[in-house]
């Protein structure tokens, strides 16, 4: 048996849309994906995926569910089958084992503390409208804040009486245990015996999970005494997890979804307001730094953030290093400063929504470009705080995985920083490289070992030394961690390139993403013609110039052919290194070239065509990993 709580991080990390697009292909529309249903036949798409809501139902046929249901239905699983397939997509693991009678106390725990956090929500609420205190501290404050009654009842504010512990004693006079009392943290046990209200005098906010339930409070201090806490929320508890939470998320997914961005503020007031202005799409991280789990959150609704900062906040420099972590989740992110003085809270009530969305648009410029400006008007005149800016902004764009998108920033940086834009790219190469080290890179590279015994397989197939068998395997080991071809970024980029030009290509990952490319000529193989471009680009060497000139190529195609009795004229890829060699002996560029060679190693490959046993000997003894697609150079001209 799966216990529940392994269970519910499976349902809370399962992306609807992820899940359903390893199996069927998807096309937006509006804030839904639609696609011809995989269980019955049709020619119109009757099948509709919500991400917003988390599930699936075709109109068609009738079936409809969640991630987990659709995998059962799909692929004619058991449920905990089903769990186990969504678990490994997302890396969880799954101890599958009969449930201890403490660990069936826990679930009945956590189940009880939900309700006991209900029962307070609707008590703060009920004492914030209907008690002569709650109308006129409460009620006072958010009129104060500029919010209507429709915005109060949405978000469910309330207020918490400034008695001590009036609250606990109702709720015990209600039936709800003491022990789940404490164990939200809406109550505190004193030592001395008795109770104490943790958010007594509070004006109240609950925090919604992403299912609408309560899991936690936000509560404002309604006094002027400096050393209490202005901001007091619930601490961690079986049903809090705070890295894991953000406000606002329950109101705000469906915008997220159907503008396909999600705008991140600061506090609890900053979400409330800009909601009330007409702007749901926003969340926020409730005065606490970024966590990966928040990031995970947005992702699975969007890919798109605008983060908005206090035009006067001092605490910019210290955000920006979270929203590094945005980007190395593969968001993008763009920025919003507000004018000196405001803050989304105070900037929303001042305008409507058309007023809003227009600034945010004609004002948000992305992340990097942001951060280089910024740090840059700090650094002026100063030659090592310049520096230390350009390690900054290296950082930064090292943890973004998309290699387009690192190329782009890059480019842009360096006009700039008004720097060589390849001494950005080796910086950036090596900090990628200490990235490695950690899990993500295991990863990584175990799942591009995967697709390339998948590759050897079918290669081996068409050579007639394999078994479909062992295919099946490698296919379903592929389906079971979530993987296809397209994880391998050379691939698309060779058989692009074959498509474009007609000729076998083949295609080089660096160590910094930049991916390279190489076609067939009459001088070289495609596998040689991509290997000299890959050193000119680690080295910055331009494209057009010849590493070995063709006057030393064409004798040895003579030797080869006339000699030799090859039938391929074209130099493989030791020919070309040797000529590489020989020209280095007096050309200063074929010598820069040749010494970065070394700078290949770990690098990934593939071809649009198998290669012969000398290419792929080479590229191993490189230390480069070679893939090809399972055909040969006359199937192309077939």
């Amino acid at each position: 048996m799966i216990d529940k709580a392994t269970i519910d991080r499976i349902f809370a990390a399962a992306n609807i849309v992820e899940v359903v697009g390893d199996f069927v292909t998807l096309k937006k529309k509006g804030i839904n994906y639609q696609a011809c249903c995989p269980f019955h036949n049709e020619k119109t798409p009757s099948f509709v995926v919500s991400p917003s809501k988390g599930l699936f139902k075709c109109f068609g046929c009738g079936k409809g569910g969640n991630a987990v249901t659709f995998v059962m239905e799909h692929e004619n699983m058991t449920y905990p089958e089903a769990l186990k397939y969504v678990a490994r997509k997302y890396g969880i693991e799954v101890a599958e084992r009969e449930q201890t009678p403490e660990e069936v106390r826990r679930n009945d725990d956590r189940e009880s503390m939900m309700v006991v956090s209900s029962y307070a929500a609707d008590y703060f609420v009920r004492t914030l409208h209907d008690t002569p205190e709650g109308q006129s501290i409460g009620i006072g404050y958010f009129r104060e804040r500029g919010f209507s009654d429709a915005t109060i009842r949405k978000f469910g504010l309330g207020y918490c009486p400034d008695g001590g512990d009036t609250f606990t004693r109702q709720a015990l006079a209600d039936g709800y245990k003491e022990e789940f009392l404490v164990g939200t943290g809406l109550t505190i046990k004193r030592e001395t015996g008795g109770y104490y209200d943790r958010f007594c005098g509070r004006v109240m906010f609950p925090i919604h999970g992403i299912s609408g339930r309560v899991t936690a409070f936000g509560g404002r201090t309604m006094r002027t005494d400096k050393k209490v806490a202005k901001y007091l929320n619930s601490p961690e508890s079986e049903i809090y997890h705070k890295s894991d939470v953000l406000y606002g998320i329950y109101f705000a997914k469906r915008a997220i979804t159907q503008q396909d961005c999600c705008i991140l503020v600061e506090g609890y007031t900053d979400v409330i307001s800009m909601h009330q202005s007409g702007i749901e799409n926003v969340v926020a991280s409730s005065g606490t730094s970024l966590t990966d789990g928040q990031i995970r959150l947005i992702g699975r609704f969007t890919r798109n953030v605008t983060v908005i900062y206090d035009g006067d906040s001092a605490g910019i420099k210290a955000s920006l290093r979270g929203i590094d972590m945005i980007l190395k989740d593969g968001l993008n992110v763009r920025v919003v400063l507000l004018p000196d003085g405001d803050d989304p809270d105070s900037f929303a009530r001042k305008h409507n929504a058309t007023e809003l969305r227009d600034f945010i648009l004609s004002h948000e410029e992305d992340f990097i470009s942001f951060k280089t400006r910024l740090l840059l008007a700090e650094a002026a005149g100063d030659p090592l705080r310049k520096a230390a800016l350009i390690a900054d902004i290296v950082q930064s764009i090292s943890v973004i995985p998309d290699a387009i998108t690192r190329s782009v920033y890059t480019r842009e940086c360096s006009r700039q920083m008004e720097i060589d834009e390849q001494i950005l790219l080796r910086e950036i190469a090596l900090r990628r490289v200490e990235h490695t080290a950690g899990s993500e890179a295991k990863e990584f590279i175990r799942n591009q070992e995967i697709i390339r015994r998948y590759y050897h397989c079918l290669c081996e197939l068409k050579r007639g030394n394999s078994s479909k068998d062992i295919l099946y395997k490698l296919q379903l080991l592929m389906k079971q961690a979530g993987l296809t071809i397209n994880d391998r970024p050379v691939v698309n980029a060779a058989m692009q390139r074959e498509q474009e030009t007609g000729h076998p290509a083949v295609a080089i990952e660096l160590s910094d993403g930049t991916l390279v490319t190489g076609k067939t000529t009459d001088l070289l193989g495609a596998a040689s013609a991509c290997l000299l471009n890959s050193l000119k680009v680690v080295e910055g060497i331009d494209h057009e110039v010849h590493l070995v000139s063709p006057q030393a190529i064409e004798p040895i195609q003579t030797l080869k052919t006339s000699y030799l009795g090859s039938i391929n004229p074209r130099l493989h890829t030791d020919e070309i290194l040797i000529a590489l060699s020989i020209s280095a002996a007096t050309d200063k560029r074929a010598a820069l070239a040749l010494s970065a060679l070394r700078q290949l190693k770990g690098c990934e490959v593939h071809s649009s065509v198998m290669l012969s046993s000398v290419d792929e000997a080479v590229f191993k003894k490189l230390g480069m990993h070679l893939t090809c697609e399972p055909k040969t150079e006359s199937d192309n001209q077939q």
